[in-house]
């Protein structure tokens, strides 16, 4: 990840999830936001390749699992993350728990749930009147898995 410096009147909201696996933060410049989420995932998220509008990205957890999607924000066109959800769990014998399923929102559309969902639910949503703040990255802890996430607000 390219050094970057965070932007003002940041904040983090949660995270949600487990305690295992190393912290991590995501540092966008000020005023840059996020253009493409890929997501990688099998019984649980194994891991997020965030990218943002400036061309660099961030990797959160192993991203080996069998399924990749992607979530693209159009940005150029002033659109913006605002909202993340989805559930946390385990196998019994697997450790955890860890992200099980994850899903993005921005005004105007969601992606698909990626993942499978489980009972123990997270949310985090901008309110619209709250305008100008938007999903600029995550916080959490990852590992073989994405073991937690919450959002980072600007």
């Amino acid at each position: 990840m390219a050094s970057m410096s965070p932007a003002p009147r940041s904040f983090c909201l949660g995270p949600s999830g487990g305690t295992g696996g190393l912290f991590f933060q995501d540092k966008p410049e000020a005023g840059i936001q996020i253009a493409k989420i890929y997501v990688h995932f099998g019984d649980y998220i194994d891991g997020l390749r965030i990218e943002w509008a400036d061309g660099t990205d961030a990797y959160h957890g192993s991203c080996n699992g069998p399924v990749i999607a992607e979530f693209e924000v159009d940005h150029q066109n002033g659109e913006k993350l605002r909202g993340v959800d989805g559930s946390i769990g385990a196998h019994l014998g697997d450790g955890g728990p860890y992200v099980t399923s994850i899903r993005f929102h921005t005004e105007t559309r969601s992606s698909e749930a990626f993942g499978k969902a489980s009972s123990n639910a997270f949310t985090y949503h901008v309110k619209s009147d709250y305008g100008e703040y938007s999903i600029i990255g995550f916080f959490g802890r990852a590992g073989k898995y994405l073991d937690s996430i919450g959002p980072l607000i600007a």
